[in-house]
Parts: C-alpha cells; sequence; structure tokens
C-alpha cells in the first residue's frame, strides 16, 4: 500500500497522559489499514516544553525510534537521554515516558504493538 503525506491523519493531542503541552500525531498509517496489526504508527513531534506524561502498557507495547532531537526518556522510574537512531522498547506491563526538556523540536517514531 502507497500513502501520500497529504492522505495522512496530522492531529494534536492536549496533555497525553498528563504530559505537557500539544504533542504533534503525524498518522503514517491507520490501525486498520495495518489490519490491525498494529494500534498506532505515527511520527510525533514534541516542541520544546512538551511531553508525553507516565503511562503503562497493558495488552500491548509501544517503541520508540528517535529521528531528530534529544528527548529524556523514562522507562520504569529509569532515566536516559536519547540521541537520533535510539530506541526504546516498552514492554507491557512496564511504563514509560518522553520528555523534550531541550530549546529544539523532538520527532520520534511511535509504534504500538497489541499482544496476540
Amino acid at each position: 500500500m502507497f500513502k501520500s503525506e497529504k492522505e495522512m491523519l496530522n492531529e494534536e493531542k492536549h496533555a497525553l497522559r498528563g504530559g505537557n503541552g500539544d504533542p504533534a500525531f503525524h498518522h503514517l498509517f491507520s490501525a486498520a489499514e495495518l489490519g490491525n496489526r498494529a494500534e498506532l504508527f505515527a511520527s510525533v513531534t514534541l516542541r520544546p516544553g512538551e511531553s508525553i506524561g507516565v503511562h503503562a502498557h497493558v495488552r500491548n507495547a509501544e517503541a520508540y525510534v528517535v529521528l531528530r532531537g534529544t528527548p529524556r526518556v523514562t522507562e520504569n522510574g529509569l532515566e536516559k537521554r536519547l540521541a537520533p537512531g535510539d530506541a526504546e522498547f516498552c514492554a507491557d506491563g512496564n511504563t514509560h515516558s518522553i520528555e523534550n526538556d531541550t530549546a529544539e523540536p523532538v520527532e520520534f517514531l511511535a509504534l504500538i504493538l497489541p499482544n496476540r
């Protein structure tokens, strides 16, 4: 399946998971387009000061891949600064968050996979 950028849904989510600001989601494919093999596949932009708050994954898992910037990511309370090309995987039953505490935008891919 091919999809042009013009066909992709863009949305902002206010205070996502108790985080700050309005992270911008650029949905590459919908769950239906992916045959429900994934719940979310999007690039996400965090402007300076924005974050997605700590949240648990239950019956699914999520991977982040940093494309631009250096976000601060936590997983089960452990904090790490990621750089472009770095990734984080939050398995079922774990918690994570991501924050842009820098002066530059952060962009990352987010993929949520349901347990099978």
